[in-house]
C-alpha cells in the first residue's frame, strides 16, 4: 500500500480526469502524490507524454466525450471523475456519460454560471466555480489586506478566513474568552482554529487557550464582521 496513502487513512480512490490542462495537471500531481490510481484523458498527445513522464499517471489520449473512450479509460469502475477540460459544453457532455456508465460522483468546473442548470441535469454531484473562487480571492487581498486566505459559504455572505497575529498585536498572549469580550469584537463570529507560529499542526481553539505572536488564527463570521474581528486580532498593544 501507499505509504501515504496508509498514514492519511484514505482508502484508494480510481479518478478519472477529462481534462489536462493547468488545473488538471495539478490535480493528478496531488491525486498520484497522495496515493490514488488516476486515469488523465486529454486529446493533445504531447500533454499526456508530459503527464506520464511527470507523474507517471495512466493516460489516454483521446477525446473525453466519447462514451468509448471513457469506457477504455475505465469509467465503469472509477469512484470519482472530473471534469476539468476548457468548454462547459464538453465538462456537461463528459460528466453526462460518466453517469450514465455508473460513476457514483462527478466533480465539474464550470466557467460560465450560465451553464449551472445544464450541470446540475447532467448529474454533476458537485460543481466548481472557477471564476467565483479567484473573484472571491482577489476581492479579499482587495478589500480586507490582513486576511490571508478565505472561503465563502452561504452566496458570500459567510466567510472562513485566517489571519496572522502581529508580534506587538494586544491579543498576544490572551485567552479566547478574554479575546471575545474585548471591545469591537464582534457578536456573530468564532474563533475557530490555531496554526502556531512554531509550526505544530491546526490546534481547535477553547476558551482558555491563548494566542501567540506570528500565530494564524482561523475563524469565521459574517462579511460585514470581516474588518472589525481582523482589526481585534492585529491591533497594537
Amino acid at each position: 500500500m501507499h505509504l501515504r496513502r496508509w498514514l492519511s487513512g484514505h482508502p484508494p480512490m480510481y479518478v478519472v480526469i477529462a481534462g489536462a490542462g493547468v488545473l488538471g495537471h495539478a490535480v493528478a500531481a496531488s491525486l498520484v502524490e497522495h496515493g490514488h490510481d488516476v486515469v488523465v484523458v486529454d486529446r493533445d498527445q504531447a500533454v499526456c507524454d508530459q503527464i506520464y513522464a511527470e507523474l507517471g499517471a495512466t493516460v489516454l489520449c483521446g477525446d473525453a466525450t466519447d462514451l468509448h473512450v471513457l469506457e477504455e479509460a475505465g469509467a465503469r469502475r472509477a469512484d470519482v471523475a472530473l471534469t476539468l477540460m476548457h468548454r462547459d459544453p464538453d465538462n456537461i457532455a463528459c460528466a453526462l456519460l460518466a453517469r450514465t456508465l455508473g460513476v457514483g460522483r462527478v466533480i465539474s468546473r464550470m466557467r460560465d454560471v450560465g451553464y449551472e442548470a445544464s450541470y446540475q441535469a447532467a448529474g454533476v454531484t458537485h460543481v466548481v466555480r472557477a471564476t467565483a473562487v479567484l473573484r472571491n480571492q482577489i476581492l479579499a487581498h482587495l478589500e480586507h489586506p490582513k486576511v490571508s486566505d478565505l472561503l465563502s459559504l452561504r452566496g458570500d455572505r459567510v466567510h472562513i478566513f485566517s489571519v496572522v497575529v502581529p508580534a506587538d498585536a494586544l491579543v498576544v498572549s490572551a485567552r479566547v474568552r478574554e479575546i471575545a469580550g474585548m471591545s469591537g469584537f464582534p457578536r456573530k463570529c468564532l474563533l475557530l482554529g490555531l496554526l502556531r507560529a512554531a509550526g505544530q499542526g491546526i490546534e481547535i481553539l477553547r476558551g482558555d487557550d491563548s494566542i501567540g505572536a506570528g500565530d494564524t488564527v482561523l475563524a469565521i463570521a459574517d462579511a460585514a464582521d470581516i474588518d472589525a474581528l481582523t482589526d481585534v486580532l492585529t491591533r497594537s498593544a
